[in-house]
């Protein structure tokens, strides 16, 4: 195992590649839970690929990622991972985003014994016709269910008109009418394809020794075999810059207009680093919308709109996208506000360095956090390829100057707009 320390905030990470391809994280930290969690780097976003072991190309019904997630609860000998959970006093649970599929427990205690049942969870699948029919049923009402909300509606439809023809587009759950052609040899093709060790990341973060960890993870794997690693292929799509569509209103019966806009930004030609360049843009969001900003002050005293603005952003292949949604009572010049707002890159050094020392402070506090640490490291491999150790200090590192620049570098004139209202 290397040893490797985030700086300034002194956790320590040991980091170990198994033969099989497998990246393992552990973070002791002296708290009483542990949080372990499992990654496959195979989210709702691929479609369309090269199964392992077959030559061509092939397009998997939408929703597919998320159906196999369900799917890895189902094992051959009938025994239940969730209750062997419970049994051992953890909590746990799973989710499938654009970009990854994660499965994970947390435990005051018999972390080995849950840790078994999370590798047992990923690496014995079992798909038969009676089981993924079953499964569909389930699915298929949490689909609907999720275009009745209105605020999943929204979403959905976000994503749909920002993107043209990144998958990404696309619900994770998929549709009513994909789901129905989900098979096993589907669900086959692409666990062997992308549930291989070598495609996952295993994070533990908490109360737990990491010699003794190492080696019972590695005495599991050496009973398996994975000597046959797969090549991956995924297709490559030619996204525009411009949004697909640029505004749609969609009828639900709500008590008050939801609004969402969604800005997609490109992020081709930056000319710094992509951890630099995320910081710079939350410092930046934050600076304009955040809840000590005169935006957000000037939204609180506007009786017509019933709450903060919400935003968040990520990326999606060379695309940054960011939303913004609230409710109002009257749609007026709600998007006209976020989009001059957004677009006056106008802040004052003052306005950096508040902001600025503020995302010091919250980096130095997640170090107390077993939940946020695990989820740092996680979205840090997810995002850039590996754990940013000297994370504190590429922020320490920022300056007034070359944020301006680089968020003057950046256009963010293309947008959708997106109303739910009464019919």
């Amino acid at each position: 195992m290397k040893k490797k320390t985030y700086k300034t905030i002194d956790l320590d990470v040991y980091e170990e590649t198994l033969d099989c391809g497998l990246q393992v994280f552990i973070c002791p930290m002296d708290r009483h839970d542990v949080l372990a969690k499992m990654t496959t780097h195979y989210g709702s976003g691929i479609i369309s690929f090269k199964p392992h072991l077959k030559d061509k190309f092939t397009e998997i019904p939408l929703g597919t990622a998320h159906f196999l997630e369900h799917k890895m609860f189902a094992k051959e000998d009938g025994s239940d991972i969730m209750s062997i959970f419970q049994m051992n006093g953890a909590s746990s649970n799973a989710y499938t985003s654009n970009h990854v599929t994660s499965y994970y427990f947390e435990s005051p205690n018999k972390f080995l014994e849950n840790l078994k049942a999370l590798l047992d969870l990923v690496t014995k699948p079992y798909y038969t016709d009676e089981n993924v029919e079953k499964e569909m049923g389930i699915i298929d009402q949490e689909i609907k269910a999720g275009f009745d909300n209105p605020y999943e509606a929204i979403y959905h439809t976000t994503m749909l008109n920002v993107f043209k023809t990144l998958p990404y587009r696309y619900p994770v759950a998929g549709y009513t009418d994909s789901i129905k052609d989900i098979t096993p040899t589907v669900l086959y093709d692409c666990y062997n394809t992308f549930y291989h060790p070598s495609n996952m990341s295993l994070t533990i973060t908490g109360n737990v020794n990491p010699k003794e960890t190492i080696k019972f993870i590695k005495e599991y794997y050496d009973n398996l075999d994975y000597s046959n690693r797969p090549n991956i292929e995924i297709k490559k799509y030619d996204e525009p810059d411009e949004v697909y569509k640029k505004e749609e209103t969609i009828y639900k019966e709500v008590t008050n207009n939801i609004i969402e806009n969604g800005y997609k930004v490109s992020f081709k030609n930056i000319d710094i680093d992509l951890p630099k360049a995320f910081a710079y843009i939350s410092i930046y969001l934050n600076i304009k919308f955040g809840g000590i900003s005169k935006f957000n002050k000037d939204v609180y005293e506007d009786k017509n709109i019933l709450g903060p603005i919400s935003f968040w952003k990520d990326l999606y292949d060379d695309y940054l996208f960011i939303d913004f949604s609230t409710e109002v009572i009257e749609v007026k010049d709600i998007f006209e506000r976020i989009y001059n707002n957004l677009n006056d890159k106008e802040f004052s050094m003052e306005d950096f360095d508040l902001f600025y020392k503020n995302a010091l402070k919250e980096i130095v506090m997640m170090s107390d956090s077993v939940g946020q640490m695990n989820s740092l490291i996680d979205y840090q491999i997810r995002m850039f390829g590996k754990v940013l150790y000297d994370y504190y200090d590429i922020y320490k590192g920022l300056n007034y100057k070359e944020c301006v620049q680089f968020i003057n570098s950046l256009d963010f004139s293309n947008n959708t707009r997106t109303i739910v209202t009464k019919k």
